[in-house]
């Protein structure tokens, strides 16, 4: 006999059968954990609601977050609606629930982005879920990884002026100093009047965490930024991975780099900004049924890996919207071809026309290309493996060539 509160949709029914989280990340399997997703809601969402009226569905995750749906149906006898909430709980243990909150609660008030409101969240394991975990509101769409493709062409250029409008307001969004983006104060309520701060790359403690600001005062270059980041990472390898130290050549190497590109003038002028580092077609939902009047993007998702970063950061271009390629890896050196299709210039100048005029000075030109690179080298802490070091060394023979 099927559970009432088991998932009803296709969506969760077609991954009811995954193993993702459970081995790979020693999660309990959905068909046992749904009981502590049910206790949670019945004790903490919905007290007092009939058990039948609440359905738990299995979603798609990604590989930060283990992502469930809740359901409490509506009653047509009380006229009352479906009312749908996501629950997010993080994969890894040094995962920061409350710096997400932050930076969801942040764009709320800063931006007229469409991102999930948060209800609540908690920092600790002691709940019924028994890890942390955020409850957003849940924003009706369709990923653009599955829709896009179906709009025609007349939705798709709204698409291009309304994601350009996104890529706008990001870059309009200003701090005096490069980091992630928290509460000024720690705790696991959402309060309205709360105040933000700014704490270096890879830091968890507060003691480092200064006031955010939106002046264009900068309390450290980008120079100096990259600099700093990378003699941190070296002292790592020194003290945890002293077999590495073949590779302080590169590091070498890396940091000329980022004087070169002083030199030339590619920091000059440049404020930290926003930038969301997966702003991929997963992660913005549409809803292709909108009327002229509503936004055909109805959300932008995942913010877990938005930081305060050079504003060339928030300008890769998006090559998907104007030259699909149905799931094939795209080149960013191709972004300054012209696309060979009457639509695919169409759609390109109207997202260029939305995005403004610092998109188009750091999104073509192939030294800022390769500058977003070894930030997210400089930033990201995962010089590490092989793997990484090859990406490194790729990047600096192509930096010879543009030089």
């Amino acid at each position: 006999m099927e559970s009432p509160y088991s998932p009803k949709s296709a969506y969760s029914e077609s991954s009811r059968h995954s193993v993702t989280s459970t081995v790979l990340w020693d999660h309990d399997a959905f068909e046992t954990y749904q009981f502590s997703v049910l206790e949670f809601a019945l004790y903490n969402i919905w007290p007092g609601a009939n058990l039948n009226d609440i359905i738990i569905e299995r979603l798609k995750g990604g590989g930060f977050n283990r992502i469930i749906g809740l359901t409490r149906k509506g009653n047509s006898r009380t006229n009352s609606a479906d009312v749908q909430y996501i629950v997010r709980i993080p994969r890894h243990d040094d995962a920061r629930v409350d710096r997400d909150v932050a930076t969801l609660e942040f764009l709320g008030r800063h931006t007229k982005i469409s991102v999930p409101k948060v209800l609540t969240f908690d920092t600790t394991e002691d709940n019924e879920l028994h890890f942390p975990y955020m409850i957003q509101d849940r924003i009706a769409g369709t990923d653009v990884l599955t829709g896009f493709p179906r709009l025609n062409h007349a939705k798709k250029l709204r698409f291009a002026r309304e994601l350009g409008n996104v890529f706008r307001q990001i870059l309009a969004v200003r701090s005096h100093t490069a980091g992630s983006l928290v509460f000024s104060s720690e705790g696991n309520d959402i309060d309205i009047k709360a105040e933000f701060s700014v704490i270096p790359y890879g830091h968890d403690g507060f003691n480092l965490a200064v006031p955010y600001s939106s002046t264009k005062t900068t309390r450290q270059t980008i120079r100096d930024l990259l600099l700093s980041n990378f003699q941190d990472q070296m002292a790592h390898i020194i003290k945890y991975h002293p077999s590495a130290y073949l590779k302080f050549g590169l590091f070498g190497q890396l940091c000329a780099m980022v004087w070169e590109l002083e030199e030339r003038g590619l920091f000059h002028n440049v404020d930290y900004c926003l930038a969301h580092l997966d702003l991929a077609p997963r992660n913005i939902l549409i809803d292709p049924t909108s009327t002229p009047k509503k936004p055909i993007i109805s959300g932008v998702l995942d913010w877990d890996s938005a930081v305060f970063a050079p504003a060339f950061m928030a300008c890769e271009p998006p090559l998907w919207v104007w030259g699909w390629l149905d799931g094939e890896d795209e080149d960013e050196r191709t972004a300054n071809d012209v696309p060979p299709t009457v639509e695919g210039r169409q759609l390109k100048k109207a997202f260029e026309r939305a995005a403004g005029k610092d998109y188009m000075r750091f999104a073509y030109n192939p030294a800022y290309r390769l500058a977003r690179r070894l930030v997210r080298f400089a930033i990201q802490h995962e010089l590490q493996s092989n793997y990484d070091w090859g990406d490194v060394e790729v990047m600096l023979a192509e930096w010879k060539t543009v030089r």
